[in-house]
């Protein structure tokens, strides 16, 4: 199971042992509820703490999700099919920028190495 704190402190998200629910966890009510059922893969909370991002992991259709934490709102963000992943013993890792936008490692093979310098304006 895997757990993050919502940015703000009144929820926590959790998926089950199996993989195949998304909870949420209400700090002022002290209940569990069920945010989605399907296969989730490695999930993670918006700055904002609107919505929680999840990529369904290695589906059969993978894909990066969002739900919207208030409606309930569930929402495709990007498909996965053609997406060459990176696969850990785990789970693949993926993330968010700050506006939302997927984040994700891409398996190019071990041959081609690169590495980056930023400097910020």
């Amino acid at each position: 199971m895997w757990s993050a704190p919502s940015p703000d402190g009144h929820f926590l998200v959790a998926t089950s042992e199996d993989g195949q629910q998304l909870m949420l966890y209400s700090f002022a009510s002290q209940e569990w509820s069920e945010l989605v059922k399907g296969n989730i893969g490695f999930t993670q909370w918006l700055g904002d703490g609107k919505y929680v991002y999840f990529d369904t992991g290695s589906s059969a259709d993978p894909a990066v999700f969002r739900v919207r934490v208030a409606e309930r709102k569930l929402e495709r963000v990007a498909s996965l099919k053609e997406f060459r992943r990176v696969v850990t013993p785990w789970i693949s890792w993926s993330g968010i920028t700050p506006d939302g936008a997927p984040l994700l490692m891409r398996d190019i093979g071990t041959q081609e190495v690169y590495a980056l310098d930023f400097e910020a304006p």
